[in-house]
């Protein structure tokens, strides 16, 4: 993975650079992330491009400013993003967030290239506070199976984890409509767990 920090003539900071192959042709894609100079709600804007090669030229292949969060997302924590959160495996591009601060959240979204655009096709998040409880989801849009896991921990006065207690939920649900990296973070997806009713977001 390579790393600049060098700025452009627009102002724009190229935050990372991975290579890898995303249309499965054996030939490798350039995935770039940009820090623009707009701001929005969450912060500097942050842009996601991908770059196809043709002959000695990169032409863009697909784009995003919804698909990395902005430089204020992470709450106390500051950046939800770092360059260590892209990768690209066995085709699929990989984002991850983190933030929060004593309550802490991590999402991890994975897409793949198909119907002509990178598809939504895995979604992990996880929530919660130690001492408190942790709700994970781990949801494979291809197959609709949603596993739900809960943990709540039981602390001494002083903090110390005495025990904890799990539960787990498997079931399926299918999106009418699967988001890709250009719809991503544009319309709230809410997902309602049939036996516990705890609620996936994303």
């Amino acid at each position: 993975m390579l790393l600049f920090c060098s700025f452009s003539h627009s102002q724009e900071v190229v935050l990372t650079e991975i290579y890898g192959d995303l249309d499965l042709d054996a030939v490798n894609e350039k995935v770039v992330v940009k820090e623009l100079k707009d701001t929005a709600d969450d912060g500097k804007q942050r842009e996601l491009i991908i770059y196809k090669k043709d002959h000695d030229n990169w032409k863009v292949m697909v784009s995003s400013k919804k698909a990395i969060l902005g430089s204020d997302s992470g709450g106390m924590m500051g950046d939800a993003f770092s360059s260590k959160e892209i990768s690209i495996e066995n085709g699929i591009l990989i984002i991850g967030h983190d933030g929060g601060s004593s309550w802490k959240w991590n999402t991890i979204h994975k897409y793949r290239f198909q119907n002509q655009n990178l598809e939504l096709i895995g979604y992990e998040t996880i929530f919660g506070k130690i001492c408190e409880y942790w709700d994970e989801f781990d949801y494979n849009l291809s197959t609709g199976k949603i596993i739900y896991t809960k943990t709540t921990e039981i602390c001494d006065d002083d903090g110390i984890k005495k025990e904890s207690q799990t539960v787990q939920e498997i079931f399926r649900k299918k999106l009418q409509k699967i988001p890709n990296i250009q719809t991503i973070n544009t319309i709230e997806n809410i997902i309602i767990t049939p036996k516990y009713k705890a609620e996936l977001r994303f």
